[in-house]
């Protein structure tokens, strides 16, 4: 996992090659052009889609993880808690190998804030809790990319 900000996404490149394509998008510039579609930056490898989203009480939430792309969430409006964890420490409930989702109950190793401007990066073995609510339920933007391992 990493986390940070968005200013200092290239400071994270050199740890696999479309991470690093994707990185190079990971800024206000491209982000104020994403749409409703979703925006290929190379082919099925590396794209992002923006998704208007609401904040949920952590009962309503599961951790998910995946094994063959990374994530990189970045908060465009609004914020969200995100949980993550090791999925060995996680109950397994259900997989979709075909779509490469894996869902998780359990309890949160380490939480974070996301804010506009701040990112997370998530890889297969950080299985993460998003729309997490703060104190109430509130809409918010985000952007996901996903790098294909």
């Amino acid at each position: 996992m990493i986390y940070g900000n968005i200013n200092d996404a290239l400071r994270y490149q050199g740890i696999h090659p479309e991470l690093d394509i994707a990185l190079k998008y990971v800024n206000e510039e491209f982000l104020s052009t994403l749409g409703n579609e979703r925006v290929s930056i190379k082919d099925n490898d590396v794209y992002v889609f923006k998704v208007d989203l609401k904040t949920k009480p952590e009962s309503e939430t599961f951790f998910e993880n995946h094994h063959d792309y990374i994530d990189i969430h970045v908060v465009l409006d609004g914020a969200e808690k995100m949980d993550i964890e090791i999925p060995e420490k996680l109950e397994l409930y259900e997989e979709h190998p075909e779509t490469d989702a894996y869902f998780f109950h359990g309890n949160s190793g380490q939480s974070m804030i996301l804010t506009s401007g701040k990112f997370l990066i998530a890889f297969p073995e950080d299985a993460h809790r998003t729309c997490g609510m703060i104190e109430t339920p509130q809409k918010f933007v985000k952007a996901v990319y996903k790098i294909r391992l």
